[in-house]
């Protein structure tokens, strides 16, 4: 196993100029979901000078699929979930350009430490998913019946801290709209009906209301169409609503308050309520324990240093659509230090996401990716153990209900 490890390792540095390239060219163009094309013609073509077979145009235009090896009885193949899209305005705040590189870095090492011993022990497949900060497209992936021959799944994702196991919500969207009447604001005022008047009382319902939720529901929204002019009553606007909580029987009790919030402000200010849940809500993320401590005791062995700080390991990192994934096989979605206290999506955090501090930290990050992978592929018996938890963990219950 020494040897594969050594394999992974001499490969990812013998890439790390490219790597660090890959990642820059990513964070130097953001590009926002489901227009990734700049990412996926870069990421595509370094994957196949690398030696693995590629497929793109993957399920979506840019999705893509990249494997080396073969899953025969008594071989494991793992899946790496790469993410390259950006934010509106804010560019790589969320950090995907480092996912990419961690990513297909993780699948360099991996591809080598396969390759590298006489015996063989499966494949590795990194998979491009476009689109994780809009509606998502890796429930896409599992409705395509994709992760039928998959044994675990593994990425990451750039924080302020190394975390194993971090706390991923539940999140469902809901586009909320308000119908009421337009009229002048200074001739007649009184034949309007103000749908903006409905929407600041839906915000300040949803205001009132966190005061009496658990500490890990969460509701937070924006207006996104409050109307034309000052002088035109707005008869139409428009809210986005993010509901987020740690399990099902949380969302759906937050999902009756908040369903609450929003008919009550529509009925005060005498508008017509209309909502609707955005497809593809993300399920909570499972943390597969035995994978999570193999990864911390991986990347340990290389120098990084896990945090103990209570508050960083019960807060909640937001959510993901790799939580969708993780209900029905082994998973993990560490977080891995760049070198900064900044906020996570904040203009601070996309400036630390194309520094090289956090060039190397992802260097670490893909080695400790890949080391988990071969060990876990060359131990039966730990695939067993991740396999049986997994399905002990699954009655947890996702959001979404696959085939």
């Amino acid at each position: 196993m020494e040897t594969r490890f050594e394999a992974a390792k001499s490969a990812i540095d013998g890439q790390e100029r490219q790597l660090r390239e890959l990642g820059s060219e990513i964070w130097r163009n953001p590009e926002l979901g489901k227009q990734e094309i700049r990412a996926h013609k870069i990421l595509t073509a370094f994957l196949r000078e690398q030696g693995f077979e590629v497929e793109e145009q993957f399920i979506h235009p840019t999705g893509f699929h990249a494997s080396y090896g073969k899953k025969d009885e008594g071989t494991y193949h793992v899946c790496l979930l790469c993410e390259y899209d950006a934010l509106p305005q804010l560019g790589h705040a969320s950090g995907h350009n480092l996912v990419a590189e961690v990513c297909v870095a993780a699948g360099i090492g991996i591809k080598a430490g396969i390759a590298a011993g006489n015996k063989a022990i499966g494949k590795v497949t990194v998979v491009g998913s476009p689109d994780k900060e809009g509606n998502g497209t890796k429930a896409d992936l599992v409705n395509q019946q994709f992760f039928k021959d998959v044994d675990f799944v593994m990425t990451v994702q750039p924080y302020m801290a190394n975390i194993s196991k971090p706390l991923f919500l539940q999140v469902m969207r809901v586009q909320l709209k308000y119908e009421g009447k337009t009229s002048h604001a200074s001739c007649q005022p009184w034949e309007a009906r103000n749908a903006l008047d409905a929407a600041v009382l839906c915000y300040t319902n949803i205001s009132v209301l966190r005061q009496q939720l658990k500490p890990h529901m969460q509701i937070h929204g924006i207006i996104n169409n409050g109307g034309l002019r000052p002088n035109i009553i707005p008869g139409e606007t428009e809210m986005k609503i993010y509901l987020r909580a740690r399990d099902h029987i949380d969302m759906a009790i937050l999902t009756q308050k908040a369903n609450a919030a929003f008919v009550a402000a529509g009925k005060a200010t005498g508008c017509e309520t209309h909502f609707d849940f955005t497809e593809n809500p993300y399920s909570a993320l499972l943390s597969n324990t035995p994978m999570a401590d193999v990864y911390q005791r991986q990347a340990e062995s290389l120098g990084l240093q896990f945090t103990g700080d209570v508050d960083l390991l019960t807060t909640s990192c937001g959510s993901t659509d790799t939580g969708n994934i993780s209900h029905i096989v082994p998973c993990i979605l560490p977080t891995f230090a760049i070198g900064t206290d900044a906020s996570y999506q904040s203009e601070a955090f996309a400036e630390a996401c194309g520094t090289e501090e956090a060039h190397n930290a992802s260097i670490l990050a893909s080695k400790a990716v890949a080391l988990t992978a071969l060990e876990v592929m060359s131990k039966p018996e730990l695939m067993e153990e991740i396999k049986n938890v997994s399905r002990a963990d699954s009655p947890t219950a996702p959001l979404t209900l696959w085939p």
